[in-house]
């Protein structure tokens, strides 16, 4: 089912975050109560301020069978404030949070089911320095991440590779910054590990292979793109997120 936000297309209204969860409920429960779609059988796919509706609905229907978010933003006021004038900082905050108050980290995290982020390396629209290391689905990404899996991710070693992960744009240089790479060792973690979320994932592992293992995940739930924020998504990178039981099976 496609459908535009409140104030888009031909749709009337004004997106307004509260206008925009209810537009998102109403698609839902025609999907479920008119055409009959168990919540496991329904992914959910939202591109740039649709990340918003995709984390709202995923959070209010934690048993949603996947989420995939693609150009989006952990916070919409990070965005905002930049791009006004400084004297109207507090005028843009205040509207932000009582109109426009599309706080996807707030919601998104919550959600434990299959995820894919999809980051365009060109992405002009929500990186606040032109580049990939300000791009603000990469705060979406981390808080995700640390939702899961906290003993990991919250690591100080752990948290400081993955920033440096992020300002990269190809999984080479990334796999080239973890010396022995074993991809057996990490399915065999995850095989023994419970959740998500498993708040003791990678407690007793030492430095090295928490850093295998944390970028084993981080590979499984971001994927990088070539090409700017409206550019149409290229069909190779449209696929469903990751499972646990992909690897648990395998």
């Amino acid at each position: 089912l496609g459908w535009n936000h409140p104030g888009f297309g031909y749709s009337t209204g004004i997106p307004y975050g509260e206008a925009d969860a209810n537009a998102i409920e109403a698609v839902y429960e025609f999907a479920t109560k008119e055409l009959g779609f168990a919540p496991k059988d329904i992914a959910v796919y939202g591109w740039s301020i649709g990340g918003y509706s995709a984390s709202y609905l995923a959070n209010a229907h934690p048993d949603i069978g996947n989420v995939i978010i693609d150009a989006s933003f952990d916070d919409i006021m990070p965005l905002a404030i930049p791009r006004m004038p400084e004297f109207l900082g507090s005028v843009t905050e205040n509207c932000c949070r009582k109109y426009f108050n599309l706080n996807n980290v707030a919601l998104l995290p919550k959600y434990q089911g299959p995820i894919r982020l999809i980051r365009r390396n060109g992405d002009e629209i929500i990186s606040t320095n032109g580049h990939a290391s300000g791009n603000r689905g990469n705060q979406l990404l981390i808080a995700v991440l640390e939702s899961r899996y906290p003993a990991l991710f919250k690591d100080q070693e752990v948290e400081d590779m993955v920033v440096d992960w992020l300002d990269q744009t190809s999984p080479v240089p990334r796999r080239l910054s973890i010396p022995g790479y074993d991809l057996e060792f990490c399915k065999e973690q995850l095989r023994n590990s419970e959740g998500p979320p498993d708040k003791n994932l990678g407690n007793g592992l030492n430095r090295d292979e928490k850093l295998k293992l944390a970028y084993y995940l981080f590979s499984k739930h971001l994927t990088d793109c070539e090409g700017g924020h409206n550019n149409p998504l290229p069909r190779k990178y449209f696929k469903m997120p990751w499972k646990k039981s992909d690897d648990v099976t395998s």
